[in-house]
């Protein structure tokens, strides 16, 4: 499986419909899932990395309520959601209003899934940790 990484710059248009730029929808194969993710953004993985995390969550039989809350809330959060004959993808209203997105989006690459970001919310989140900072925290 490809490694995404970068970034791209692009938009929502007025129907609400996005395109994965090129460089990764490649990668992601011809069936993808999205799912509301963390800080604010939308995760897009590959099927296989999707059926993967989605098998540790079937591990979860435990009684406690709140594992099975997380458990609901996560997998009814994730949505197959199909491109159109121009290769658009319509961001329904729940997925743009978790990641405030309006008009401008950026995409990054997270290695083995990438992340859809309103770009007002990405800038701020990007500046809240320096190039070096990042470098040192994961030993890269």
């Amino acid at each position: 499986m490809a490694a995404f990484t970068g970034t791209v710059h692009h938009s929502m248009d007025a129907k609400n419909r996005i395109r994965i730029p090129a460089k990764f929808r490649t990668g992601l194969g011809k069936e993808y899932s999205f799912i509301i993710g963390s800080q604010g953004c939308i995760a897009v993985y590959p099927q296989e990395v999707m059926d993967e995390r989605v098998a540790k969550l079937n591990e979860i039989h435990s009684g406690d309520p709140k594992l099975l809350a997380a458990k609901r809330k996560i997998l009814a959060s994730i949505e197959q959601l199909q491109e159109d004959e121009q290769g658009r993808t319509l961001l329904p209203a729940s997925f743009r209003q978790a990641a405030k997105i309006q008009k401008e989006v950026v995409t990054i690459g997270m290695g083995n899934y990438i992340e859809i970001w309103a770009k007002e919310v990405y800038d701020k989140a990007n500046e809240e940790l320096s190039m070096d900072e990042a470098l040192a925290l994961v030993d890269f």
